[in-house]
């Protein structure tokens, strides 16, 4: 009776509120990309996930915390705005982060959960206010900050704020440590790939180049060769990419009498990947490219020679 429950108590609470609400997003909560353009949100089929109140337990044991005269620090508040913003409550995240700027110093953690909570409610313009408020708080952004502020302009679709941010990190000092990795990498393509037009595009196109160049992706240590890839494990829209990077320097290749040409080989799997590539290859390269599947081999597109041949001839120096 006489035990007094303390901060590292009412913590530990919090933190285990947070852990449970991130699985239940993990499983519940979703976007699909669509082939063609596009995101589908698959919403929870667990009703008792609908009326998720994991987050409003946490705010709850903050205001216990806050009456019963118990101190507050940063884990306090970083748990409880990773429980809000695993649950999209990213109004709820805000106003913790200011209670926590009257208490103590906001961190990266408490930041980036609360742009993943803007993210996640599809609310731009509060995860960039957030993003530069770290900034000017002398808090670098790392990976995670970058990637959640991406994610949250790809659920926005914010494609130009997108690209920029991909620049930003492309540039930043070699002391700060910030350098796109794959996720990056997909979020980044799969938003100027919803964007359509030429200038989306051509960003894309110079996404997906940056990215070889930093072996982020089609990695010179990989299966690959330069007759064969495989786009199995890409994301739709990171193939599309993918598709016309490759082809384009297959030509240049060849033009330069740098390659032999020969039958071409894509690895996609014997999935919805395998007509989506097909069509990318015949409807998007000029001139078409048309590919066969070989009977012991469904899950492969191959391009023969002729085919081959016959686009670099079209294409100009």
């Amino acid at each position: 009776e006489n035990m007094k429950i303390n901060t590292i108590t009412y913590n530990s609470a919090i933190a285990a509120l947070a852990k449970a609400a991130r699985s239940e997003s993990r499983q519940q909560r979703r976007y699909d990309y669509k082939p063609g353009g596009g995101w589908s949100k698959v919403e929870s089929s667990n009703p008792a996930y609908d009326e998720n109140i994991l987050w409003q337990k946490a705010l709850d044991l903050v205001h216990c915390m806050e009456n019963e005269g118990v101190r507050r620090d940063s884990f306090t508040f970083s748990s409880a705005i990773s429980t809000c913003g695993a649950a999209g409550r990213w109004q709820e995240s805000l106003d913790l982060i200011d209670a926590m700027k009257r208490e103590t110093k906001p961190n990266k953690i408490a930041y980036t959960s609360a742009i993943t909570a803007c993210a996640n409610s599809e609310k731009w313009e509060p995860a960039f206010e957030l993003f530069n408020d770290m900034k000017k708080d002398g808090l670098q952004p790392d990976l995670v900050a970058y990637n959640a502020l991406i994610n949250a302009g790809t659920m926005s679709n914010e494609p130009e704020q997108v690209f920029d941010l991909w620049v930003e990190m492309c540039n930043t000092n070699r002391r700060e440590k910030v350098s796109p990795d794959i996720v990056t990498l997909t979020e980044v393509i799969a938003t100027l790939d919803r964007g359509m037009g030429k200038i989306n595009r051509e960003r894309a196109d110079k996404v997906f180049a940056d990215a070889v160049s930093r072996g982020i992706i089609l990695k010179e240590d990989s299966l690959d060769s330069s007759w064969e890839v495989d786009l199995s494990r890409m994301s739709f829209p990171v193939a599309r990419a993918a598709c016309r990077f490759i082809f384009r320097r297959i030509a240049k290749s060849a033009k330069n009498g740098e390659l032999d040409v020969k039958d071409f080989s894509l690895i996609t799997g014997a999935s919805k990947m395998r007509e989506y590539i097909r069509e990318v290859l015949r409807d998007e390269l000029k001139p078409a490219v048309f590919c066969v599947v070989p009977k012991l081999e469904q899950g492969t597109l191959q391009v023969k020679e002729k085919v081959l041949r016959n686009y670099i001839d079209g294409q100009s120096d």
